[in-house]
């Protein structure tokens, strides 16, 4: 059995973060962006995973990341708000596995930027990357599969026989 963790930023919403989240990572004392424009990739393939487990991974807190979630109506099983650490750390999934109890191995994450990429890398090296082009480029980082879009990504995991 698969699950699905999706970071909201930049997979979900028309939004790059990387930016801003690696000057929070140096210190600086910056607010995020926030956006409810959906990505429409997104849009089509969140009826094909709807059937699993659901994990949203946010860099926003959990006020922010629960008011981007009701406007976009979107109901995961799990949501991981930003604690105090966000991207890139390992705090996101120490968290989720935490909650969830899922085998890092029966994870797959759709991401879209180099730090969700390493986050993923900085807890366990298992858990299977997709990275979706959309404004970083993510390749160089070895992710389990790279694509052009959501709906190739999930064609792939298809083929692979990841998901049916």
């Amino acid at each position: 059995m698969v699950n699905f963790a999706v970071w909201l930023d930049g997979v979900i919403l028309k939004i790059d973060l990387t930016d801003s989240l690696y000057k929070i990572y140096k210190g600086d004392k910056i607010s995020l962006p926030i956006t409810y424009d959906i990505n429409d990739d997104w849009l089509k393939i969140y009826d094909q995973i709807r059937e699993v487990e659901l994990a949203i991974l946010s860099p926003y807190d959990e006020t922010t990341t629960k008011t981007i979630l009701e406007r976009i109506n979107l109901k995961p099983s799990y949501v991981i708000a930003n604690r105090g650490r966000t991207k890139p750390s390992k705090e996101p999934y120490r968290i989720l596995i935490e909650v969830s109890r899922w085998d890092p191995l029966q994870i797959v994450t759709l991401a879209s930027s180099p730090l969700d990429l390493l986050s993923a890398r900085f807890f366990d090296s298992r858990i299977k990357v997709i990275c979706v082009k959309r404004y970083q480029e993510c390749s160089k980082y070895s992710p389990f599969l790279y694509s052009a879009n959501l709906e190739d990504a999930i064609s792939s995991l298809k083929r692979l026989k990841v998901i049916r």
